[in-house]
């Protein structure tokens, strides 16, 4: 395609790369923690968000209707991992849906998955504000399902993480908590959040580090906002995503998993 740089793909093949990415192999610690099959049991969908049309993936409860949950998704895109914890969300009881927001990422991912430092420049490009927005325009998609309860929450891994507090931070006004795991949480948004926050970070976060988690949480007492903070010991940054067996943290993620699910129990019922 004219204009397409050597290594790199379209936002469309790249859409298509996500959204058919390679099966995660789980741990039991994992499994243990809420999920009961690898096997994915949602399916993509798209919706509109401006002049865009935003690949989707959607989960479903058995009980329905149902509060939603939007599952944001980390620098690597939406893939299978993403898209399982979707499946584990909606085994909990809520409607969840993961939109591939890197389809308005302006500089399109590398087709080598790991080159990290392609894929993170990809991810800066996608401007915050922008992405709440096509968030936004994904919760207006599920409040128009008759299937969905208009409560809403927001969990987000690392990239994601930051834009589940953009989010918190968007005024939207059914969304009830956002999780944050290890994202950024630049301090002037502080102000601007509506709804409760639970951060999940590790210890041994470099980009995150525990001091620049500290001076959130006091910012956001300050402030007056409801949240809960957890740093776990010895966890690194990324300790959720059981695919990277480098980062990966079994017990951490177990627990940050429940603690999770308690905190979605506690805003948005179930």
């Amino acid at each position: 395609m004219a204009g397409e740089r050597k290594g790199e793909v379209t936002r469309r093949e790249f859409l298509e790369q996500t959204a058919l990415g390679g099966a995660s192999v789980l741990a039991a610690e994992v499994i243990q923690a809420g999920q009961t099959s690898a096997k994915l049991r949602g399916e993509m969908v798209e919706y509109e968000s401006g002049d865009l049309k935003i690949p989707a993936y959607l989960s479903l409860p058995k009980k329905q209707p149902a509060p939603a949950v939007m599952v944001i998704h980390e620098v690597f895109g939406l893939n299978d991992h993403i898209k399982t914890i979707a499946d584990r969300v909606a085994q909990e009881g809520y409607v969840a849906l993961a939109p591939n927001l890197f389809v308005r990422a302006p500089e399109p991912p590398p087709r080598d998955a790991s080159n990290v430092d392609a894929i993170r420049r990809a991810a800066s490009s996608l401007a915050p504000d922008v992405a709440a927005r096509d968030m936004q325009a994904g919760l207006n998609f599920l409040k128009a399902k008759r299937f969905v309860k208009p409560r809403f929450g927001s969990v987000g891994f690392c990239m994601g993480g930051g834009l589940s507090y953009r989010l918190a931070a968007s005024g939207y006004p059914e969304l009830a908590c956002a999780v944050i795991f290890y994202g950024r949480t630049p301090l002037e948004l502080v102000d601007k959040v509506t709804c409760p926050l639970l951060g999940i970070f590790g210890e041994l976060d470099r980009s995150i580090p525990p001091q620049t988690v500290r001076e959130f949480e006091e910012a956001l007492r300050r402030a007056g906002k409801k949240a809960e903070i957890k740093i776990y010991p010895g966890a690194k940054h990324g300790f959720f995503n059981d695919t990277r067996p480098e980062v990966y943290d079994a017990q951490a993620a177990a627990d940050a998993w429940q603690r999770t699910l308690r905190f979605f129990r506690e805003h948005l019922g179930a």
